[in-house]
């Protein structure tokens, strides 16, 4: 990255924070007028064109301003931006909002979601913890009407995964309970990546000898859980929120990011692809799908006893306001965390 000397620095900061407020393109007028930068419209021009050359600016058409580049932005977001913290009041309503649903996770991870969305303007995305690394607390087998049941997982966390199952011939609801019993006496505590590879599952089997077609079942499916590569499930709030921008006022560009949107693979690739535990920015062409480029994701993990547990985001425009949206993201994240390891 080109090192710039404080009047770019200063320009560059300015270009950006007029094109995020105003979402129109930026002339060196309008700097000399809106900033206190202590020289000439003609020198600021200078300026701005230098930062073209440098690849930080661009220009629409000849006769226009110039808006940043997605080099511009990282360069902004890397040496620049100052992430701002949420005001006092938006904060005490993270709490209330958070704290008043700490007896569900489902609950909290969704209060999260709306409450990231609204405060930002932005579609938020919630990842939910990753199944395989999820604390097994109580199975069970719930018989219904028509020969078919319920097996309910759920995790020390508070999660419930649920999956639909026929039910195999001859099964008592006596022994759905049965096995329920000596599953959860004997999986409780195990991670449900580890369970396959515990030294229990074969005193399961010998106990449960008798209901052999209903533990294969069940036990197929909780090995379905115990990959690394099996998908969290996320959640998205505020998509009403991208119709919102000037960028996307376009139908059909609006229509193409929701549409990558609603594929669950593209976003658990994206923020799988993620690494870093703090805020990371992801910004338009740095993404791989065409159909997003045009959006920058800010997004961080939230832990819980001390694991990384999943992530939250935001998606919006790539004319964000970087430093407010990734203080939310931060402060978002810590409460999140906080609240969960409760």
């Amino acid at each position: 990255m080109t090192r710039l000397d404080e009047r770019k620095r200063q320009v560059m900061r300015a270009v950006v924070e007029s094109y995020v407020a105003n979402a129109q393109p930026v002339g060196s007028r309008t700097i000399a007028r809106d900033y206190d930068l202590g020289v000439s419209s003609a020198t600021i021009r200078n300026e701005m064109a230098d930062l073209e050359e440098l690849g930080y600016l661009e220009q629409p058409h000849t006769s226009a301003g110039r808006m940043p580049s997605d080099a511009g932005y990282r360069f902004y977001v890397d040496e620049i931006a100052r992430v701002s913290s949420p005001t006092h009041l938006q904060l005490e309503r993270m709490r209330r909002a958070i704290g008043q649903q700490a007896s569900e996770i489902d609950e909290v991870l969704q209060a999260a979601g709306r409450l990231l969305s609204e405060i930002t303007d932005c579609l938020s995305v919630v990842v939910e913890p990753s199944p395989s690394g999820a604390v097994l607390n109580t199975v069970e087998i719930v018989p219904l009407e028509s020969d078919r049941m319920m097996l309910l997982v759920i995790t020390r966390e508070g999660l419930v995964h649920n999956r639909m199952l026929d039910c195999p011939d001859d099964v008592s609801s006596e022994q759905m309970n049965h096995v329920s019993h000596v599953l959860t006496r004997y999986l409780r505590g195990y991670t449900l990546g580890d369970i396959l590879s515990s030294e229990v599952v074969r005193g399961i089997r010998s106990e449960l000898d008798h209901c052999r077609k209903l533990l294969d079942m069940v036990m197929h499916i909780l090995s379905s859980y115990s990959s690394e590569d099996v998908q969290a499930r996320y959640r998205l709030e505020g998509a009403a929120n991208i119709m919102k921008q000037p960028e996307f006022q376009d139908v059909r560009r609006a229509q193409k990011v929701l549409r990558v949107l609603s594929q669950q693979s593209v976003i658990n690739d994206l923020l799988r692809s993620v690494r870093s535990e703090d805020v990371f920015v992801l910004i338009g062409s740095e993404n791989r799908y065409e159909g997003i480029r045009d959006c920058s994701i800010v997004t961080s993990a939230y832990s819980i006893r001390g694991q990384s547990a999943g992530r939250i985001g935001v998606l919006g425009p790539r004319r964000m306001n970087y430093g407010r949206v990734m203080g939310t993201v931060k402060t978002l994240t810590s409460l999140l965390s906080e609240v969960l390891n409760r």
